[in-house]
């Protein structure tokens, strides 16, 4: 808990000693030789005093040479050292001895009084200056100390002179010890003036919080950094109290760690909080504590780093929140839903609410995201979210599992309140979505599985889900279905259709056969439509409606379909070699093939498409091939491009199925199309029901106003085929005139006449 400008309290700042030897320069010297002036000159006065005085001196001329010294001395104290130059001490060192030999004259040649002055000054010069100065000074000292004596009587002088054999060198010596000692004091007084100033820089330059706290809480001092944290200085916070600066919610673990701190129970404690600072945000700090002791172990105070991780710990959660959440939508996505999942599934196995789980998926969303683009489809997707999120309760999980599927997570009595919650949803996607996009109607699919006794396994609940989803798409009215045990067996049956799917074509398990178009005036034989076979090794005969959905599902559709206009222009040349079947108006065998919406959208399609006709040599003009309504209407700019390319290599299109598109013919007019198809449930009951009548005859009208030729399929009776006549149709297909049958079964035509052609494969009226 952080430190300030000044220095911390109970660590007053010490002596700052800048040289390394002292002298005039040094702010300290001033000081020293004032005291040294006033104690050498009150030693002699006391010395003098307590000897008694000689003849021709007197006490009196003592103390006015010590007076005179002390006044000296006084006033040297005040004499601005620092401003002066090194050498302005050698001039006061000569009046220092001249003092000095005064004195002898005063004090009656007492010696030993003498000699000890001297000893004092040179102290005193060792004390003020570096190492060597003294010595600079023997031969003055000699002379300062020989010739006062030389005035005195013979034993005295003598006395004298025998005496500085031993004053002189002893004075130099002390000089010189008392100079180096206060040449090491000094320097150690500097080094920790350097590191205490380093210690100071560290404590205020510091980038993160520092702060000195008392054992009772209050801050003693604290960095600039963490003033900062508060937006205030480091003097406005000495004082404070931690836990009045730390966020409510967060006190209580606060006051527990510093208990454990203080208690020893811990050496150093780091935890994560929020500051309060008053009339501003909350921060966020990482704190990490310790605790100074005395030698008994007692606490002294702590010391506390702090750093300010505000956006560190938002740049945190928003990590951790988008690791959860669609970026789309900002619903929970498929890590955060299965994790719920699995927790709910394990509450309801020790005895817990059941669990449903929802599967939804977007109808024809495809649709958007091609028609409108991605964007479109993304803002789609953001609305969605939100209609659905509104339809649910409290309590309810909404995930966005991925594309356009989302993912409901709830806790249900049974199966009919799971319905319930289902059609709230279907309810709430009713009204168009309305945005910048304009409206869209957009429905759901919804497959439900609930969690029954013994289902804990959060991923064979979502694959049921998704199971019963794909069944509520077959629904054509509720689109909502709860998955029953059955269906795992028709997802199994589908898996393993497809698997079966890529062995067939690996062993050409698929044959072709081949089914009439017959002119109805004069039943002569004017093309045959292929259609595709699987001859399964365990089921036996396949039609195309067992397994066709599998191939477009599992994208077989494409090779499989390669494979039938490969096989059925080989078979239909082999027919036009070995006899030239030719119809009594010389119009040649033509053949018809049916073709995939995503055959057409493949880009080798055509490609593919003239290499079979180039390979089995039958004639472009001679195939047909067969797209259906809803191919057209999915997406009729591409379809027209498509069958545009087509019919450039001189293949011809018809539509099949024609009249269950339920939607504008006006694409018709836009097509390189030349036959409409009528559906077979407008052909089943056309002798018996009018409208059914009716809606061909439209059929009709329409051909004849386009130039469009009119087939229809599904005949079966001769009195269909009658009805088919009188509206106008020329050509049908059905049972009437045969069924499906393999190359092997047709033959060959025995004569030219293709009436017994036809009765040999079936194609008269039974």
């Amino acid at each position: 808990m952080p430190g300030g400008n000044a220095p911390i309290e109970g660590h007053e700042a010490a002596p700052r000693w800048r040289h390394q030897g002292g002298g005039i320069g040094d702010p300290t010297a001033g000081p020293v030789a004032a005291g040294l002036w006033l104690f050498s000159a009150f030693l002699g006065m006391v010395a003098e005093l307590a000897v008694p005085a000689g003849p021709g001196t007197s006490h009196l001329s003592t103390v006015v040479v010590g007076g005179v010294s002390i006044v000296g001395g006084t006033a040297i104290w005040f004499v601005p050292w620092g401003r002066w130059p090194r050498r302005a001490l050698l001039c006061l060192v000569p009046l220092a001895f001249a003092f000095i030999g005064l004195n002898l004259r005063v004090a009656n040649g007492n010696a030993y009084l003498y000699a000890i002055t001297f000893l004092i000054v040179f102290v005193w010069i060792g004390l003020a200056q570096p190492s060597g100065t003294g010595l600079a000074f023997t031969p003055l000292l000699i002379v300062a100390y020989v010739v006062p004596v030389l005035g005195l009587d013979f034993r005295q002088s003598a006395l004298g002179l025998a005496s500085a054999l031993y004053v002189v060198p002893c004075c130099v010596l002390v000089g010189e010890a008392v100079a180096w000692g206060m040449t090491l004091l000094r320097r150690s007084e500097s080094a920790l003036e350097e590191s205490r100033e380093r210690y100071m820089a560290s404590f205020e330059e510091a980038p993160i919080g520092i702060a000195l706290c008392s054992v009772d809480g209050t801050l003693l001092g604290v960095n600039r950094s963490y003033a900062a944290i508060f937006g205030a200085v480091p003097d406005e916070m000495k004082g404070r109290r931690v836990l009045d600066l730390t966020h409510p919610d967060d006190r209580e673990a606060t006051q527990a760690h510093l208990d454990a701190l203080l208690a020893g129970d811990v050496d150093r404690c780091t935890l994560e909080k929020r500051y309060w600072p008053p009339g501003g945000r909350e921060v966020w700090v990482s704190v990490s504590a310790s605790c100074a002791r005395d030698r008994a172990g007692r606490p002294l105070y702590l010391i506390a780093q702090v750093e300010d991780i505000t956006e560190r710990r938002a740049l945190r959660e928003q990590l951790a929140h988008e690791a959860v959440h669609d970026q789309l939508t900002g619903l929970p996505n498929r890590v955060m839903f299965m994790d719920r999942l699995e927790r709910s599934l394990l509450d309801f196995s020790r005895g817990g609410r059941p669990v449903a789980l929802m599967f939804l998926d977007l109808d024809r969303f495809k649709l958007i995201n091609d028609g409108l683009g991605h964007d479109a489809g993304d803002r789609l997707l953001q609305r969605v979210g939100e209609r659905l999120q509104d339809g649910l309760r409290t309590g309810d999980l909404l995930a966005r599992f991925g594309g356009d599927e989302f993912t409901v997570l709830c806790q249900v009595d049974n199966s009919e309140e799971a319905l319930r919650i289902a059609r709230r949803l279907k309810a709430a996607m009713d009204p168009p979505l309305v945005g910048p996009d304009g409206e869209q109607f957009v429905d759901v699919s919804i497959g439900i599985a609930l969690a029954r006794s013994g289902t804990t396994d959060a991923s064979t609940l979502l694959r049921q889900a998704d199971v019963a989803m794909y069944r509520a798409k077959e629904r054509v009215s509720e689109h909502i279905a709860v998955y029953s045990a059955g269906d795992q067996l028709l997802t199994v049956n589908s898996l393993q259709m497809s698997n079966d799917l890529h062995h067939a074509l690996e062993r050409l398990e698929f044959e072709m056969h081949y089914q009439p178009f017959v002119d109805l005036h004069t039943l002569t034989l004017v093309g045959l439509e292929a259609l595709i076979r699987w001859r399964h090794p365990v089921r036996g005969m396949l039609l195309p409606g067992d397994f066709i959905p599998a191939a477009e599902d599992s994208g077989l559709i494409v090779p499989i379909g390669r494979w039938v206009i490969r096989e059925a222009c080989r078979q239909a040349a082999k027919w036009a070699r070995e006899r030239e079947l030719v119809h009594q108006d010389g119009h040649r065998l033509n053949v018809a093939v049916n073709v995939s919406a995503k055959q057409l959208a493949d880009p080798l399609f055509q490609p593919s498409l003239s290499e079979a006709l180039e390979e089995s040599g039958f004639g472009s003009d001679q195939l047909w091939l067969e797209v259906t309504e809803g191919i057209i209407l999915h997406d009729p700019d591409a379809a027209a491009a498509a069958m545009r390319e087509l019919r450039n290599l001189g293949v011809h299109i018809a539509i099949d199925d024609f009249g269950t598109g339920y939607s504008s013919l006006s694409y018709l007019k836009r097509l390189p199309v030349e036959i409409l198809k009528i559906d077979r449930s407008f052909i089943d009951q056309l002798d018996q029901d009018p409208d059914d009548r009716a809606i061909v005859r439209a059929i009709m009208a329409l051909g004849d106003s386009l130039g469009l030729a009119v087939i229809a399929e599904g005949v079966e009776r001769s009195s269909q085929a009658a009805e088919l006549s009188s509206l106008g149709c020329n050509v049908a297909q059905g049972f009437l005139y045969g069924r499906p049958l393999p190359p092997s079964s047709i033959g060959e035509c025995p004569t030219d006449d293709l009436t017994g052609w036809l009765a040999g494969v079936h194609l008269t009226p039974v």
